[in-house]
């Protein structure tokens, strides 16, 4: 009993740990579900149940995790935890279980769907609001208005799914690989330079500090907000362009950040490749969208989906599982296996349509699997016993002093 309740000290522990089994599990049951005598889910189409489950079940659970470990320093409160944790991930299981049932009941009213799907984005919203509120952090809101903006994607999703109105399910697949991208841009493009920094000066590296580049991430930002614009008015090319752009200008904020100089520091070094695929991810979907890659749009999606979405959900919940001993935050072995399985998926997804005569997705699709297989072995372990604060950091390194030399008079 005591271990069980250990589960539930901290938002983390159960959301991440639901994102990987459901990862694992909706992929299992998408792919292989018909074969072990299940009947495989259908949202409008075949496709359309297993984009909104990566996107919106697996996404939405990383997601709480994150936002709601990261909003107990806003006001130096506890996490999360007890009842409340329990009722908000009972949430996200309703809405899966919902989901599921509008994937095998085709007949199923959206109005039956819908407030079961959107709960939980409600409550999680409510929840980080009331703390930004409490904190008179109001530069905070901002994180609650993302998730009920996420929410409402979630609800305009299921309807072109169900009802096919408009806007259609294309447009909403962009919608949610779209939050993503703004996501990891927002909070990676504020890690990864922040804990480099740290790590450089915890070796006495004699490195140049990171460029942190805030022009190239506001332009990068703004870039991708105008394609997703665009994409809803139909500007599929100046749409495009944007994302090749936007994809430019994170490659170039990332080759700023010194990532050859964290080769020591795996979890680190992993954070500098997660965005890198997001750098990738956005080139390669503008170029698909342009027909200038042998590869459709909604296959190049997986660059973003199973290189940099999936990949920034193992590099926090990676750090969150490390050991802790005083030192700079060490990987376990089975999650850097997770990340080479994973990426391996993405990286042979990526290439399925250009092979010729072979089925490349089961096997990717095996690799996805063994990948959160490997995860979760890596971090079970780790919901329960003491809870490790900071979560997602180690110890920072001593500022460096300022020596004040006086000149003769």
């Amino acid at each position: 009993m005591t271990r069980l309740h250990d589960l539930w000290l901290a938002p983390h522990r159960p959301l991440f740990l639901g994102a990987g089994l459901w990862a694992l599990a909706a992929l299992v049951w998408w792919q292989w579900g018909e074969a072990l005598g299940l009947a495989a889910p259908v949202l409008g189409t075949w496709g359309l149940w297993h984009g909104h489950e990566m996107l919106f079940g697996l996404g939405s659970a990383a997601v709480g995790g994150y936002f709601l470990t990261a909003a107990q320093g806003w006001r130096g409160s506890d996490p999360l935890s007890g009842r409340p944790l329990m009722a908000l991930v009972a949430l996200w299981l309703l809405a899966r279980v919902a989901l599921v049932l509008a994937g095998l009941w085709p007949a199923a009213p959206i109005w039956l769907i819908q407030p079961a799907a959107c709960a939980y984005f409600l409550a999680l919203a409510g929840m980080l609001l009331r703390e930004a509120l409490l904190a008179r952090r109001w530069t905070k809101i901002g994180f609650g208005a993302g998730v009920l903006a996420y929410g409402l994607a979630e609800t305009l999703y299921l309807r072109a799914a169900l009802t096919d109105g408009l806007p259609d399910a294309a447009t909403m697949v962009r919608v949610g690989w779209m939050f993503f991208a703004l996501k990891i841009s927002i909070i990676g493009g504020r890690m990864v330079p922040a804990f480099t920094l740290n790590w450089l000066r915890q070796v006495q590296s004699p490195a140049p500090d990171p460029a942190p580049r805030p022009v190239l991430g506001w332009c990068a930002l703004g870039l991708l907000w105008l394609a997703l614009a665009l994409a809803f008015l139909g500007e599929e090319t100046v749409s495009a362009l944007c994302l090749v752009g936007a994809g430019i200008a994170q490659g170039l904020r990332l080759a700023g950040w010194r990532g050859w100089r964290v080769r020591a520091n795996r979890l680190l070094l992993l954070l500098h490749i997660t965005f890198g695929w997001l750098a990738a991810g956005l080139v390669l979907v503008g170029l698909a969208r342009l027909n200038l890659v042998p590869i459709a749009e909604m296959d190049a999606l997986h660059a973003l989906t199973m290189g940099a979405m999936s990949g920034m959900i193992l590099s926090l919940a990676s750090r969150a599982a490390a050991p802790r001993d005083g030192g700079p935050l060490r990987a376990r072995p089975t999650m850097l296996l997770a990340f080479a399985l994973v990426w391996s998926a993405a990286l042979l997804r990526l290439s399925a349509p250009v092979i010729a005569g072979f089925d490349a997705v089961p096997v990717a699709a095996m690799l996805w699997c063994a990948g959160w297989i490997s995860f979760l072995a890596g971090y079970l372990p780790t919901v329960v016993g003491p809870l490790a604060r900071p979560v997602f950091s180690g110890p920072r390194a001593a500022a460096p002093q300022v020596v004040q030399i006086r000149m003769p008079r």
